[in-house]
């Protein structure tokens, strides 16, 4: 929101909604969803390897870390939060999910993510950033592999989109019988 404007639609202004949407999966599953395809950016790593460093993060290290907890963290959770839920009412009986007028259902999520973590493929586009963002990326060490992390939110070069298209589509592709079976309903 500090970077891109607010867009008017009819006679209200509309940002980025993840600023406020701590559980952004919660609006579909009160409009009655019971099942949720949801795209992430981040990936979904159980036990994160930890990477050794011998020097104190960059600013563009620890921006890039709070956009992070900003932009990714609520949906790990909110994914987290449903999967917790529907296992607790698989073990609710049948009969007993419909009590006192509150209807408990299980509702089946797929969760595509990427392969690769994004930094790394952004800091191989950082150079098709325009001079001055890279001039100012440089001062605090978002133009190297370790601050890319930054870059990748300011990234909408083509070359960048384009990477990440491709890499979406051979996710997909490699999980495509899962995602066939997730919209047949089996």
């Amino acid at each position: 929101p500090f970077i891109f404007p607010a867009v008017r639609i009819n006679r209200e202004y509309f940002g980025d909604g993840t600023m406020r949407q701590i559980a952004p999966l919660s609006p579909a599953l009160h409009l009655g969803a019971d099942r949720m395809m949801v795209v992430t950016t981040g990936r979904q790593v159980s036990d994160p390897a930890r990477i050794r460093t011998h020097s104190y993060p960059t600013l563009a290290q620890i921006a890039g870390h709070a956009l992070n907890s900003i932009f990714l963290d609520g949906m790990h959770v909110d994914i987290e939060r449903v999967q917790r839920i529907n296992r607790t009412v698989r073990l609710i009986p049948e009969e007993m999910r419909n009590a006192e007028g509150e209807r408990l259902r299980e509702v089946k999520i797929l969760v595509m993510s990427p392969s690769q973590p994004i930094e790394r493929i952004a800091a191989r586009f950082l150079n098709d950033l325009p001079r001055t963002i890279r001039f100012l990326l440089r001062g605090i060490g978002a133009m190297n592999r370790r601050g890319s992390n930054l870059a990748s939110y300011l990234l909408f070069e083509r070359s960048f989109c384009g990477a990440l298209i491709d890499l979406g589509y051979r996710d997909t592709m490699e999980r495509r019988t899962e995602v066939r079976d997730f919209f047949n309903g089996t």
